[in-house]
């Protein structure tokens, strides 16, 4: 038995050993990053020095440094934490270990360590700004100025600020001004809460205001209807202008009608007029209501109302009105005209105000642009897109120089080590401070790694903007394909949807908590995942990529069908929620699909929307190489009634 288990070791041995005379030095270097990795993870500390003695001047052994200091952050490591700092002060790493270090010393009240670590970097950030404060506190330093700074907010104070603030108050520190001027600013931001708290510390001819801004905010119908105190004084008006237009979110007809009955009974609130009228007409506009329109156009646009300019045109389109249209774009600053959007709807309001000849002069100039309303322009003018396909090329040169920044090839070791994340703040670190030619040889060699959501995103702001096969790389294709053809909808539109959601990005996660290449949100994710029979049950199976591409196109094409087959209405919907994008659909009669993608209210939504049924008409040139994807996906947009008539 003892010599069988011998010639087993042997044999294991020998394995090991022919192993180890085939791999490259760098692969060697590589595997043993991964074993450092799965030894702390284990919590076998010895097995992991070990290993990383033996990686002595490899280039990514700063990040399982790193790694190690986060993971015995516990075991407080004061001269270690200092000397990763010192050493290492580029690496985004580098700022995540120092502020998890500075919240871990507040915590044990190591005040005095603190203090040694803190810097005036940190001051933006309101917690450790705090934490400083208090350290200094316990040093006997002098904090009441600093302090009243913080305290003199809206907004409410973090934990770590509570017992610096209370104690600062408790001193006297507060005077009755620096309490009504927080009571001011609180209300300015809503914060009833805080308001509340604040009132019975004030005198009482300031507490009287409170107490009636406070009652606006819970009544306002019933307040605004028969105001129990006089509207003259400036304070009144303001605090009963903003009630007005704060009702508008929930009903802008009724808070005009009784801002109106207000102005006829006070003539006093004649100057505050516009102010409502700008107001409830944004909101108006937003919600697609015929009356947007007309108080838009009785406000007054002064320079700095941009958003309220806008939105007037919108409303306009929203209306059809193109005399109107014509009017409101030509009244924008000339830098503004010349932008495509604008240039593309005044030529549509010329071609309806029977101007058809200087509609196509405009048309035909915007046509040559890449880009949504150049597309637009071209199909208005029946001419196919055009679509340049420019390869990206620097020399050889300076691809090398690049190449051999130290900072560029820890970053792409990172990824070969799959440290995507750690390796993608690593990357866009290293650009920072290139040349535009620099940068797109850094885009170039991505691409040429393998690294396609770095290549896309690295040379997305240089002039290499049709270098179409590295910014629209044609990923995952078969199964991309597959899944689309076995949900019945277009592979150029799901191309079109994973490059805006996430750039390619696999193990992409927002802020919100989207997932994967088409950024699925979990519970999203897992009823449609039990639709057809998909065990996914964490996060990390949404992940996947072959798994987020199956439950995204079944859930991309269940949108579709509730948006009655129009894609406009899907990529809107998939962005903001079906509830949204149906709500924002005409009532009476179908609407063009450009003036319903302009007129969206969400900001974010409406970009989304024209960058998806770009990157759709790209990608449907590059799977097909048709140049006409939109004019045959923007029919007229059918309105809410057909769609409930359709039982959808």
């Amino acid at each position: 038995m003892r010599v069988a288990q011998i010639f087993v070791l042997v044999l294991a041995f020998s394995g090991v050993v022919h192993a180890t005379v085939h791999a490259t030095p760098l692969a060697l270097d590589r595997d043993l990053y991964g074993r450092a990795l799965t030894a702390l993870r284990e919590e076998r500390y010895d097995h992991f020095r070990a290993i990383y003695r033996q990686l002595r001047g490899y280039i990514a052994r700063p990040y399982l440094r790193y790694h190690y200091l986060m993971d015995r952050m516990r075991h407080d490591r004061p001269a270690a934490v200092a000397a990763f700092i010192s050493h290492y002060p580029t690496l985004p790493v580098t700022a995540k270990l120092e502020r998890a270090w500075l919240e871990f010393l507040a915590r044990r009240h190591r005040e005095a360590l603190f203090l040694k670590f803190y810097t005036p970097a940190w001051a933006a950030d309101t917690a450790l700004h705090c934490a400083d404060l208090a350290a200094r506190a316990h040093a006997g330093q002098p904090i009441a100025a600093a302090v009243q700074r913080i305290w003199l907010t809206g907004a409410t104070l973090p934990r770590s600020c509570q017992t610096i603030t209370a104690e600062w108050l408790r001193a006297g520190g507060v005077t009755p001004q620096n309490l009504w001027a927080r009571a001011q600013l609180a209300m300015r931001a809503g914060n009833r809460a805080l308001v509340k708290r604040l009132a019975p510390t004030l005198p009482p001819d300031r507490a009287r205001w409170v107490r009636r801004w406070l009652a606006l905010q819970a009544h306002p119908v019933r307040i605004l209807s028969h105001p129990p105190y006089p509207l003259t004084s400036r304070r009144a008006r303001h605090m009963v202008r903003a009630a007005v237009v704060q009702l508008g979110y929930r009903s802008p007809t009724l808070a005009m009608a009784l801002w109106q009955q207000l102005c006829k009974q006070t003539a006093a609130l004649g100057p505050d007029d516009d102010y409502v009228m700008r107001g409830l007409g944004l909101i108006a506009a937003q919600e697609h209501l015929p009356q947007a329109l007309p108080w838009l156009s009785q406000a007054m646009m002064g320079t700095g109302y941009g958003r309220l300019r806008r939105w007037r045109i919108r409303a306009a389109l929203r209306a059809r009105a193109w005399p109107d249209v014509l009017t409101f774009i030509d009244s924008l600053p000339a830098s503004w005209r010349r932008a495509h959007e604008w240039q593309y709807w005044r030529a549509r309001a010329l071609a309806k105000t029977g101007k058809p000849a200087a509609a196509r002069a405009i048309w035909t100039r915007l046509a040559t642009h890449f880009g949504y309303y150049g597309f637009l322009a071209a199909d208005q003018l029946g001419r196919p897109y055009r679509i340049p396909n420019v390869p990206l090329r620097q020399p050889a040169g300076l691809l090398r120089a690049v190449a051999a920044r130290p900072a560029i090839q820890m970053a792409h070791e990172l990824f070969r080590l799959h440290q995507h994340r750690e390796a993608r703040a690593l990357w866009f670190r290293a650009l920072s401070g290139m040349s535009g030619n620099e940068v797109e040889a850094a885009g170039l060699l991505a691409a040429r790694w393998g690294w396609r959501d770095c290549a896309i995103l690295t040379v997305a702001g240089t002039s290499a903007k049709h270098a179409l096969a590295i910014r629209f790389p044609l990923l995952y294709r078969p199964l991309i394909e597959a899944d689309a053809i076995q949900n019945n909808i277009d592979p150029a539109w799901v191309y079109g949807i994973i490059r805006q959601e996430s750039a390619f990005i696999f193990d992409a996660r927002s802020d919100v908590g989207a997932l994967g290449l088409m950024q699925l949100m979990p519970q999203t994710g897992f009823i449609t995942a039990r639709e057809i029979h998909l065990p996914i049950t964490a996060d990390r199976d949404l992940i996947d990529v072959a798994n987020n591409v199956d439950v995204g196109t079944r859930y991309l094409a269940d949108v579709l069908m509730r948006a009655r087959d129009q894609e406009p209405v899907a990529t809107a919907a998939y962005n903001a929620g079906p509830t949204a994008a149906i709500s924002w659909l005409p009532v009476r009669r179908a609407l063009p699909a450009d003036i319903w993608i302009e007129t969206i209210p969400y900001r974010q939504t409406r970009g989304y929307v024209k960058n998806v049924l770009t990157f759709t008409a790209i990608y449907d040139y590059l799977l097909t190489g048709r140049r006409d994807a939109l004019v045959r996906r923007m029919a007229p947009i059918a309105p809410a009634v057909e769609l409930v008539a359709d039982g959808r």
